[in-house]
């Protein structure tokens, strides 16, 4: 017998196991009283998924087209009336002031220049409600690819290079305590920096941040 994830990789084409993250699963003790929730660089589609699944009203948003398609795919087979999937860049994406319940926002951060994590934190600042929560993760400075690219490659930014192989164009490696430091205005209701197992097995380990916190 087939397992799942291998007919949903032969049925809609995944790239990556169709499974929410660990930091999704962990957020939703903190989501009790949210309903819209913003999924900002969504992917295939796992998390947004996850949190329909889960009672919300889903709004995700990436600029990946071939995963897109294969998200509405699944989508359209699977009845998901609670998911809005929009093409859009991140970056450029109109932000409606104090929208959502929460923003979602996981290994995003990461694929791109420092100074453009910053306009991006500007946004989903603006876009939460008050009360509202936001759970993001980045790759960090323990990750052991930072050690290899610190060594032989030139930043373009700080903790930032340009990358040679991978779907990101651009990996940036937050700083220590940092994550914690751009969400000070916020009440951290949790947190986490170190290294972590990869969640799709490709490698032992990376060095991550997560946090969880209110606006």
């Amino acid at each position: 017998m087939k397992h799942p994830a291998t007919i949903l990789k032969s049925k809609y084409g995944f790239e990556y196991p169709f499974t929410p993250d660990p930091l999704s699963k962990k957020a939703l003790r903190f989501l009790k009283d949210s309903r819209q929730l913003l999924d900002i660089g969504c992917g295939e589609g796992a998390d947004s998924v996850f949190y329909a699944k889960n009672g919300f009203r889903v709004k995700a948003i990436d600029n990946n087209k071939i995963y897109l398609k294969r998200f509405r795919a699944y989508k359209k087979d699977n009845n998901l009336a609670n998911i809005s999937i929009h093409c859009a860049d991140i970056l450029s994406h109109h932000y409606p002031s104090n929208r959502y319940d929460a923003v979602n926002c996981l290994l995003v951060g990461c694929c791109m220049k420092r100074s453009e994590f910053e306009e991006l934190l500007i946004s989903i600042k603006y876009t939460v409600k008050p009360g509202g929560i936001v759970i993001m993760s980045l790759r960090n400075y323990l990750d052991p690819e930072f050690a290899v690219y610190n060594s032989s490659e030139k930043m373009i930014e700080p903790n930032t290079f340009r990358k040679k192989e991978d779907c990101c164009k651009i990996r940036y490696y937050i700083e220590k305590k940092r994550l914690r430091d751009v969400f000070k205005d916020f009440e951290i209701l949790y947190y986490y920096e170190g290294t972590a197992p990869d969640k799709y097995k490709e490698l032992p380990e990376h060095g991550d941040s997560y946090i969880i916190c209110r606006k």
